[in-house]
């Protein structure tokens, strides 16, 4: 089994680029790497940036979660563990090989870890 963790956010992005604006990693011209604000509050380490979902509607309409997170991967393992009533206009799904060293501190809300089996 592995684990995802969840965050969500209304109205806090703009847009889907500002979104990954503040997950993804960037480079210096040199070839560090600068950690985004998303790996610095919840003390990224093994990043795949390839297992950090985006999910992203219109801003100012937030949606139930299982709305928004319904086409997120394994969304049919972990998805039906989220609190129905709740709303968002965007979320982060970061799975694993990312490990949190801690989550909690995200500036986004943290709904939690989820187990999955990423065999089915």
């Amino acid at each position: 089994m592995e684990t995802v963790h969840v965050f969500i956010s209304t109205g806090r992005f703009r847009s889907f680029k500002e979104m990954r604006a503040f997950i993804d990693k960037t480079y210096t011209e040199d070839g560090d790497g600068v950690p985004s604000s998303f790996i610095r509050e919840v003390n990224l380490s093994g990043y795949e940036p390839g297992c950090i979902e985006a999910v992203y509607s219109r801003p100012g309409s937030p949606v139930p979660l299982r709305e928004l997170l319904g086409g997120a991967s394994y969304s049919n393992q972990w998805l039906p563990s989220l609190d129905g009533a709740q709303l968002a206009d965007a979320a982060i799904c970061a799975f694993a090989p990312n490990r949190l060293a801690r989550p909690e501190c995200c500036s986004l809300e943290y709904v939690g870890a989820f187990a999955y089996d990423p065999k089915g």
